[in-house]
């Protein structure tokens, strides 16, 4: 276990940028079910914690026995684990700030609030399987969503709950954007999809990223739905 623990320490401290470090350290089994991941034979952890990293991923795996690293996955929210052959690793999760905080939108599906309202995407409820009580925008070409943190704060990652009933090709082209006034942002980070109904999708941000406010907007199409049933924004204390 010493030797485990020592192992996690030195491997995992690895660098995003010249003067901030992203942490990885080995995380309990996920509910969240990896498929359609890259795979390939690595030499060490640290080669398959590189090849994370260089996908921008919140999570990877690796096989230690056999010396085999999983990355880019998809995620699909089922309530099982990886095989216990895998070792799971994972960005430190300090604290959802989104729970319970205020978002606006560019609209609200046929201004039905209490259907389809914006409290829905932060107020902790993810297992819904009905066609209400998730955060639904109107018909729109840029549909937007944007969270009202509690103040400025250093933001690692965001993880989005796709509806688990229908339609999540809906989530596609995603730009993640952060702000500190509300009124100028900056993309840290971007959803291509198309979505997958039950998916999880997660975004590493850039680092550093501080910010209020943090905005999800389609970018390409036309006559889209902005469509999710939670969002968590993880800071880093």
């Amino acid at each position: 276990m010493i030797l485990l623990d020592l192992h996690v320490l030195l491997f995992m401290y690895l660098s995003i940028s010249t003067t901030v470090s992203q942490w990885y350290g080995l995380r309990h089994a996920s509910h969240f079910t990896p498929i359609r991941c890259k795979e390939r034979r690595v030499y060490s952890l640290l080669q398959c914690a590189a090849l994370g990293r260089e996908s921008k991923d919140v999570r990877f795996f690796f096989n230690i026995e056999n010396k085999y690293c999983q990355w880019n996955c998809t995620y699909i929210y089922r309530k099982q684990t990886n095989d216990k052959e895998w070792n799971h690793y994972g960005v430190d999760e300090k604290r959802n700030a989104a729970l319970f905080r205020p978002c606006s939108a560019s609209s609200v599906f046929n201004n039905f609030h209490h259907f389809w309202g914006t409290t829905f995407a932060t107020d902790g409820v993810y297992l819904i399987f009905e066609t209400t009580q998730v955060f639904a925008s109107g018909y729109e070409n840029a549909p937007w969503l944007t969270v009202i943190l509690e103040g400025p704060l250093v933001i690692s990652c965001v993880r989005v709950f796709n509806r688990l009933d229908r339609d999540g090709q809906r989530f596609h082209d995603v730009a993640f954007e952060v702000s500190n006034d509300g009124v100028s942002f900056k993309q840290r980070g971007f959803f291509k999809g198309p979505g997958m109904t039950e998916q999880v999708m997660e975004i590493l941000f850039d680092y550093p990223t501080i910010g209020q406010y943090v905005r999800l907007q389609i970018t390409q199409g036309s006559s889209n739905i902005l469509n999710l049933v939670e969002i968590e924004i993880y800071t880093t204390y």
